[in-house]
């Protein structure tokens, strides 16, 4: 009897219809900066951002119908629903389930909650669903950072964007993950955060006025060497279980935080460089999904295909870090 395997079968994306570029952005925050100072810091010249009335799950809604589509799988024949994201619509009941009622799924439907990391913990959790007998898992990542945003804060204006993707998981004979890890190191400085709108520090006048709900990010050099380290021990342990090497990977796609930290990491790792991804420029950091992003992407302009072997890897803060090695 063929080994029960998991592979994913359709990718898809949704990235909100409102584009600002660095001057657009400079000229609706008054920022002391101009285009080509937010571009030489940060690699970024355009992101995209949800126009007023839109939310979390409607962005995971499209993707989903477009991964869905693309699989020939309808909602209703979904085993389960994984939504990374740190944006939901609201703390609670969770945004997986608002999405599930509208594309018309009735299955075990969930969030999770890893930050930039949030995919790959999606991804292992649909591949142990699958190798323990479920069929189909719907993987979606999402984030509405520019909800976060102070606009005071030009380094997390500048920075973080809006956006959606996801990936289909089904059982299979034939190979697709050959592995899967995931980990996290708990620090006192977690990276980036959102320090208030939690038990430890309910929302109040108090919180509001202070600015405590927006994204609070660590300094840059603390953050790149920490993403270096833990991308590295991430991908040495998810290649090291597939029992393949670096010159096996077609492709490597990391969390595209920032065009920099995205070379850093391709230069510390001796990658090749038309062997990674690095979109920052037009899409900004959308957290949790700029992985699947950069993935459903990759297939569509064919940088993969059949046969490919890729090395997906993230680290969010917490720190919570992640790496899976896929053969599609």
């Amino acid at each position: 009897m063929p080994e029960r395997r998991a592979r994913i079968r359709a990718l898809g994306k949704h990235l909100p219809s409102l584009v600002l570029t660095n001057e657009e952005l400079v000229e609706r925050f008054g920022l002391e900066v101009d285009a080509a100072w937010i571009e030489s810091r940060t690699g970024i010249r355009s992101r995209h951002w949800m126009p007023e009335g839109v939310t979390t799950s409607d962005m995971v809604v499209a993707a989903a119908e477009q991964v869905l589509e693309r699989a020939d799988v309808r909602a209703e024949d979904l085993d389960r629903l994984v939504l990374a994201t740190i944006s939901p619509d609201q703390p609670s009941p969770s945004t997986a389930v608002r999405v599930a009622r509208r594309i018309g799924a009735r299955c075990p439907a969930f969030d999770v909650s890893a930050a930039c990391a949030g995919f790959l913990y999606g991804l292992d959790l649909a591949r142990a669903s699958v190798l323990a007998g479920e069929e189909r898992v719907l993987v979606m990542a999402a984030d509405a950072r520019s909800r976060y945003v102070d606009p005071n804060d030009r380094r997390s204006v500048v920075l973080f964007a809006d956006g959606c993707a996801g990936a289909l998981v089904e059982a299979s004979d034939a190979p697709g993950f050959l592995s899967v890890v995931i980990g996290a190191e708990g620090r006192e400085r977690p990276g980036a955060e959102v320090p208030a709108g939690g038990a430890r520090e309910p929302a109040s006048h108090a919180t509001v006025d202070a600015g405590r709900h927006y994204v609070q990010v660590d300094g840059r050099r603390e953050i790149f060497d920490l993403f270096v380290r833990f991308t590295r021990e991430a991908c040495e342990r998810a290649l090291d279980v597939a029992g393949v090497g670096w010159d096996d990977v077609d492709l490597f796609v990391t969390h595209q935080g920032n065009a920099f930290m995205v070379q850093e990491v391709v230069d510390a790792l001796g990658i090749p460089p038309d062997r990674a991804v690095n979109d920052v420029t037009h899409h900004g950091n959308t957290s949790s999904a700029t992985v699947p992003i950069a993935l459903t992407e990759a297939w569509d302009a064919r940088r993969i295909g059949p046969g490919s072997l890729v090395l997906m890897t993230s680290v969010g803060a917490g720190y919570t870090f992640g790496a899976a090695v896929h053969r599609f």
